[in-house]
């Protein structure tokens, strides 16, 4: 089992209460989503075997408590993982790299993944 805090991590340049705030904060659940939803094989398309391990994930993903932690078997986590890998970003955001480095060192620890769980983290 591992877990992923669901975070929500803030643009540093805009401060709480800035109009841009809210439209320019990461959603780790927005971005595992889109993840997972993006086919491994960008050319050829998502087989049904990818569609049947990616909605395992959306499923785990509905499960969970916003602002919680997402819980995955060993193999959901393994297919999150391999996505976020090869997931082309958009930009350059540090935000996105504490993303990847959540989920591709998602651990078993419950206590340690609810520890960091912070609703909104600022960088």
């Amino acid at each position: 089992m591992k877990r992923i805090p669901l975070r929500s991590l803030a643009d540093p340049r805009f401060p709480e209460g800035h109009e841009q705030y809210e439209p320019n904060r990461l959603d780790y659940r927005v971005l595992i989503e889109q993840v997972i939803r993006v086919p491994l094989d960008r050319q050829q398309g998502a087989t049904i075997d990818e569609m049947r391990k990616s909605i395992r994930v959306l499923d785990a993903l509905d499960k969970a408590d916003p602002g919680g932690v997402l819980e995955l078997e060993d193999a959901d986590w393994e297919h999150l993982r391999t996505k976020t890998e090869r997931m082309p970003w958009a930009m350059v955001d540090r935000r996105f790299v504490k993303f990847y480095d959540d989920v591709v060192g998602a651990g078993d620890g419950l206590l340690e993944a609810a520890r960091t769980a912070d609703s909104v983290v600022a960088f």
